[in-house]
């Protein structure tokens, strides 16, 4: 005969309870993380280079959440003083590559167009006046504007024209690029996330 009982301690007790509770906070856990998730709205822009895409992203922080922070501004303006060398230079090389040949329009340009093309990275993304100056007068020469009038023969940034026309703001110490940023595709890495309140 074999006898069967329950014996239910006071440790077996507590520990029921504990197990209890901590299943209960992560159940909890879960259905708020579950409420977050259905609140998070998800969007995946695909298109070619230059469609618009990290127009798209910046639009949506300048709208619904405070635009850029300081360190945003200083980064951005660094991006755009780069874009300016970058496109000057492709402009530039241009000139010697699509057929037929694009040549300056004044011979002393040449030393701008000289020291254009020799300019590599400054510091920290900081360019000298004298490159301002260069890049000025390179953007003034006839030649390199029908140069640049030809750019569909080959790859140039679609902001070049906007940031070489207002250089002599760029150049400005005291620059601020947020009108510009609204609006203008500026070449960076695009990574981030925009948590938004609300799109309705």
């Amino acid at each position: 005969m074999r006898l069967m009982g329950c014996v239910s301690g006071a440790g077996a007790d507590a520990e029921g309870r504990e197990a209890r509770k901590v299943n209960k906070q992560i159940e909890e856990q879960l259905a708020k993380d579950k409420q977050v998730m259905r609140a998070t709205h998800r969007l995946l822009l695909l298109g070619a280079g230059e469609s618009g895409k990290s127009t798209i992203v910046k639009q949506m922080r300048i709208l619904h959440i405070n635009g850029f922070n300081e360190a945003e501004k200083m980064e951005k303006i660094k991006d755009i003083r780069r874009n300016i060398r970058d496109a000057m230079q492709v402009i530039l090389r241009a000139m010697g590559t699509i057929d037929p040949r694009v040549f300056l329009d004044d011979p002393s340009t040449q030393a701008s167009m000289d020291y254009v093309l020799n300019c590599v990275n400054e510091v920290d993304g900081e360019f000298s006046q004298e490159f301002y100056d260069h890049v000025a007068k390179c953007w003034a020469d006839k030649g390199v504007q029908a140069c640049y009038e030809r750019s569909s023969e080959y790859q140039l940034i679609d902001c070049a024209k906007y940031f070489l026309d207002k250089i002599d703001i760029v150049r400005q110490p005291n620059y601020d690029p947020t009108e510009q940023l609204t609006s203008l595709r500026i070449v960076e890495l695009v990574r981030g996330r925009a948590d938004l309140d609300c799109i309705c």
